[in-house]
């Protein structure tokens, strides 16, 4: 076939294939979407099509076809973040960061350190961890920043299946969550800042006028925006998309990566504009075009189960973020007043990590910080704690639900 019929069928392959194994009833149950586009992807790369058809698949992804599939992966990524930042609402978090402090702290703090301690067993456990223009702090710092990642979108995905969206337990989860994700993009920028410029004051220097570019948002273009409000969803929706890509690109040419950029631009956006931002870009971005970005992920990831130190490094990673998000959460949120079923759910539900995990772990790798299988190692890890999330929270809101069942009963015969 031609580069162009390779390209169309990949596509079509892409697009829809995760979304019919995702229908599936059972499969639908324990994993959101993400994480079957992610699998997918995974799948269609060289740790599994590669194995089983090695010609066919170096026949299909040739160079002008890769090509392709990753400039589309990069416009897909950059709007998902986009959308991701659209979706936080700064006065909840104002509020609920003043009433949940000891929460959001615990929940990115405890994580960083043990991901801090992860990323020191890996740089001297698995061979080839290193990217190839990292240093061991700038490694560590990384891992550190990976095992804290909670996403956003795909918790709030997860919440909505269980029916917890409204309640108070779900409210507080996104409240974490948002938090958690404003953390997360300031973190990564220090930290590809410094990297980008070997560290110094270079870094400080490239750090500044990237603040001083996200300023020139938030006080200039901000109220501009907010004037389009009225000009209707066709000229908001290309101004919204304008901004994203200028401020990826600034951000990029920066050194602090374009999807930083990506992400303060949704952040700086008018509340009165991201509803109807959101209807008309989440769902295409999600279901169109970030299967490519999972595509582009599965082509790099090399999954190797019966490797030891794959292994190891997967056991390590799942550790990491499960102990960190369950004891940085739970323990705040209980001495917050919250039941113990309500604290183990909260820490559970900041496990999640789909899709953000694999694009820090996709910035990280592409910035030279983590080698291939450090890369891979914890892409399967974003699988695991996102697929163990759901199973976890109706655990615990199975015990909340006998617990109080008992109580009213104790209640009654008193």
């Amino acid at each position: 076939m031609s580069t162009k019929a390779n390209l169309l069928a990949i596509s079509f392959v892409i697009v829809l294939l995760p979304w019919l194994i995702w229908r599936v009833g059972l499969i639908r149950r324990v994993a959101p979407l993400a994480v079957v586009q992610i699998l997918v992807g995974v799948m269609l790369g060289p740790s599994c099509f590669g194995q089983v058809a090695p010609a066919l698949h170096a026949a299909l992804f040739t160079r002008p076809v890769l090509a392709a599939l990753d400039g589309v992966s990069s416009l897909g990524v950059l709007l998902y973040v986009f959308v991701t930042a659209l979706h936080l609402d700064a006065a909840m978090l104002r509020r609920d960061g003043r009433m949940f402090g000891a929460l959001a702290f615990g929940s990115v703090s405890a994580p960083l350190l043990l991901g801090l301690g992860a990323g020191a067993w890996m740089l001297h456990a698995v061979p080839g961890a290193l990217g190839p223009l990292g240093n061991s702090g700038t490694f560590v710092a990384a891992i550190g920043i990976c095992i804290a990642v909670t996403a956003l979108p795909v918790l709030a995905a997860v919440l909505q299946e269980m029916g917890l969206l409204g309640a108070r337990i779900g409210q507080t989860a996104l409240a974490l969550a948002a938090l958690n994700d404003a953390a997360l993009w300031v973190l990564l920028a220090v930290l590809l800042a410094v990297a980008g410029s070997g560290g110094g004051a270079g870094g400080l220097l490239l750090l500044g006028t990237a603040l001083a570019w996200f300023a020139l948002l938030l006080v200039v273009i901000r109220p501009w925006l907010a004037r389009l409000a009225g000009a209707g969803d066709q000229a908001l929706l290309v101004a919204g998309c304008a901004l994203a890509i200028l401020s990826a690109c600034v951000s990029e040419a920066l050194g602090t990566g374009y999807l930083i950029g990506a992400f303060i631009a949704g952040a700086v956006m008018p509340a009165t504009s991201r509803t109807a931002l959101l209807g008309r870009l989440e769902l295409v971005t999600a279901t169109v075009l970030l299967p490519f970005f999972f595509m582009a992920t599965g082509l790099k990831a090399v999954i190797e189960p019966g490797s030891a130190s794959f292994l190891g490094l997967l056991a390590v990673s799942v550790g990491a973020t499960v102990v960190g998000k369950l004891a940085g959460t739970a323990l705040p949120a209980r001495r917050a007043g919250f039941s113990w079923a309500e604290s183990l759910s909260l820490g559970a539900m900041m496990q999640t990590k789909g899709l953000m995990e694999v694009v820090v772990l996709t910035t990280m790798h592409d910035a030279g910080l983590i080698g291939v299988p450090v890369f891979s190692g914890m892409v399967a890890m974003a699988v695991v704690c996102t697929v163990l999330t759901a199973p976890v929270v109706r655990l615990c809101q199975r015990v909340e639900g006998r617990r109080g069942s008992v109580d009213g009963l104790v209640h009654k015969t008193g």
